[in-house]
C-alpha cells in the first residue's frame, strides 16, 4: 500500500515508471520505487511479479531526423551594392 498523496502508479500502469523512489543504489545502477519495480540506469525493469522489460531509451522511439546541409547558393554571400 502506498503512503504517498497522490498514490504511485500501479506496477501494471502505463505510467508505472513515475512512482517514488523508496531505495537508490546509483554506484550499482539500480532504485526500487514504491510500487515495487526495480528500475536499472539502463532503463530496463524488473516488475515485482518477476517479469523484466528490456531498456527502453526514448531516443529509441523516435526516429532521428535526416540531417539538412546548406546548398552551394546558400552558402555564397552576394556582393555589397
Amino acid at each position: 500500500m502506498c503512503p504517498h498523496t497522490p498514490p504511485c502508479p500501479d506496477p501494471s500502469g502505463p505510467d508505472r515508471e513515475a512512482a517514488r523512489t523508496i531505495i537508490g543504489h546509483p554506484e550499482q545502477g539500480w532504485s526500487l520505487l514504491c510500487n515495487g519495480i526495480v528500475v536499472f540506469e539502463d532503463t530496463g525493469e524488473l516488475l515485482p511479479d518477476g517479469d523484466a522489460i528490456e531498456p527502453h531509451r526514448p531516443t529509441d522511439l523516435i526516429p532521428a531526423a535526416p540531417i539538412r546541409r546548406r546548398s552551394a547558393a546558400a552558402t555564397t554571400h552576394s556582393p555589397a551594392a
